[in-house]
Order: C-alpha cells, then structure tokens, then sequence
C-alpha cells in the first residue's frame, strides 16, 4: 500500500473553506452555531492527517518528530511574541505549549494532539494492528466518542482519534479516483451529509428514551458530515470554477502556516479594534490570502526555517 503523495487540487481547496470557518470564527462577532462547523474543519483536518500518513512505523515517527519540531518552533515563536507585546505576562509552559485551555496560541492543540495521534498510530504499525485492523477499531472508537464525553480541558482529545484512522484506513484509494468519484455523485453526498447534520438531535432522542449517557455535540458523524461539505466545495471549485479554485488551491498549499499564525494577526482584534462588520466575514477573506502570499514569500527566502515550521522534509 502505497502513501499518498500527489498534491490534488480539490483537496487543497477543500483545506482552504475549512480554514475559512475556523478564522471566522477566532475573528469574534461570527453567527451563531459556526462552531459546528469549525467541528467539522478540525476533522477535516484530522482526516486527512490520516490519510497521508506514511505506512511504515519508521516513516511515521520521523514525521512524528518533525512535527514535533514544528510544535516547539511555533509554541517558542508565539512565546516570544507574547513576551515582546506583553512583557509583564504571567509565564506558564502549558500556556506556551497549548497543554490544555487558553494557550497563548490556540491553534497549538492541534498540532499537539497530531503529534500523540501519529506516535499512537506508530505504535499500533509497530505491533500490526493496523491496517489489519482499522475497520474494526474505527467503529468501535466512533461508538466510544458518543457516550464518552471528552475531557475539554485534557491535555488530548481521543474523540478525533477515529477519524484520524478513518482517514488512514481510506489511503489506498488515490485522491483522484475519491474526488471523480465525490463529483459524480454530488447531490447524493451533500443530501446524505444534511441529513447526518440532524443525528445528534435524533440520537439524543433514543438516548434519553434507553437512559444512556449522551453528550450534545456535533461528533462523530455530524463533524464528519461538516467535513464532507467541504470536500464537497472543493470538489465543486475544482470542476467548475476553476480560476476560483486556483486561489483556494494556493492557499491550502499553506495551511499549516496559516493555521499557526493567524492567531498573531487577529491578537489586534481581540484588544478592541474589532469593527464588528458584516459578522466579520470580512476576516478570513483578507487573513487567509495575506499568510498565503506571507508563507510563499518567506518560503522563497527562508525555505529551510520554513520546511521546520511546516513539518517538511523539502518544500516543492
């Protein structure tokens, strides 16, 4: 089984709407109920973290620990630019590392609990439980993350861990085949994926009907859902509004750098300067692009700082 390797523009822009959602909604004044939907980007993201995860529990770990690099770089650069704006702060090293609620720089969550995600999933390699057994193991976690609740301020959260390994368990299928397939079957996707978006109102039904423990979220399947929608406009932008997608596919190209600074330039807007215009959809439209062209343009200059931060080996 073979990783897949090949940048497929579909996926990129899909990487980019996800993106959208979630600096939408760190902008502030964003309409109620977005952050379902940013729900369904951080699974997006989880998704296909497993997907283009290598095979081999060797070639996992070296990612791992690139990623880990990638971590400490972003959490020391967001230390420094707390300490620079506010120097009298009070220091805390779980703050700095995003290890548990209210880091210095949101988004370090994620790249924390990807780096546990992928050491786990290097472990089970290791013993060759996968991918001999990632169906058996995705459905079962799946079915734990509905009654479990998730321990919000945990250093982890396991109750992505499914959909990271749904993602790998989908690898052997290349990106283009997935999205010719999503494009010939556009209205079914996005008709079955509405429906999903109603099962935790459903399912807190039949809960509360059998008197079983129950969580009201959007996870599992209404975050997965969320996360096809995406796909879904990717695989739209790419076939019919190509020059749109061009944009889109660029700065999904970025996404991990986007994802860890753009908190550096919405920190203004958290001190009052927020207009609060138009929900501030205004945001993500100009925060997005300007890392975009930020990211290429200091990958042209530092291109070795920058495979760092972005967990690299080579930048093509």
């Amino acid at each position: 089984m073979s990783t897949p390797t090949a940048r497929a523009t579909w996926v990129d822009c899909a990487r980019t709407l996800a993106m959208f959602c979630i600096v939408w909604l760190h902008a502030d004044a964003a309409p109620a109920g977005l952050g379902r939907a940013v729900g369904g980007a951080i699974a997006l993201f989880f998704l296909l973290a497993g997907y283009f995860l290598p095979q081999g529990a060797g070639r996992v770990l070296m990612r791992t620990g690139r990623l880990a690099l990638a971590w400490l770089l972003w959490s020391l650069l967001s230390l420094g630019l707390m300490a620079a704006a506010a120097p009298d702060f009070e220091f805390s090293w779980q703050r700095s590392l995003g290890w548990g609620v209210a880091a210095y720089n949101t988004p370090l969550w994620f790249l924390k609990t990807l780096v546990v995600y992928q050491l786990v999933a290097a472990g089970l390699l290791a013993l060759r439980l996968l991918p001999r057994f990632t169906w058996v193991v995705v459905p079962v976690l799946m079915l734990c993350s509905y009654t479990c609740a998730p321990a919000q301020y945990a250093a982890v959260r396991f109750d992505y861990f499914w959909i990271f390994l749904l993602g790998f368990a989908l690898r052997s299928v290349p990106p283009e085949r997935i999205g010719s397939w999503m494009g010939h079957h556009l209205p079914a996707l996005a008709a079955a994926a509405l429906v999903c978006l109603c099962q935790p109102y459903v399912l807190a039904r039949c809960a509360q009907w059998a008197g079983l423990p129950w969580r009201h979220c959007s996870l599992p399947v209404g975050a997965l859902a969320w996360a096809l929608l995406m796909l879904l406009g990717g695989v739209v932008a790419g076939r019919y509004l190509p020059r749109v997608a061009g944009g889109l596919a660029f700065c999904g190209r970025w996404m991990l750098f986007i994802y860890a600074a753009h908190s550096f330039v919405l920190a203004p807007l958290y001190g009052g300067y927020n207009p609060h215009f138009l929900w501030n959809v205004w945001v993500p439209v100009v925060v997005i692009p300007l890392l975009a062209v930020a990211g290429w343009w200091l990958n042209r200059r530092f291109p070795r700082t920058m495979a760092l931060l972005l967990a690299r080996k080579r930048l093509t």
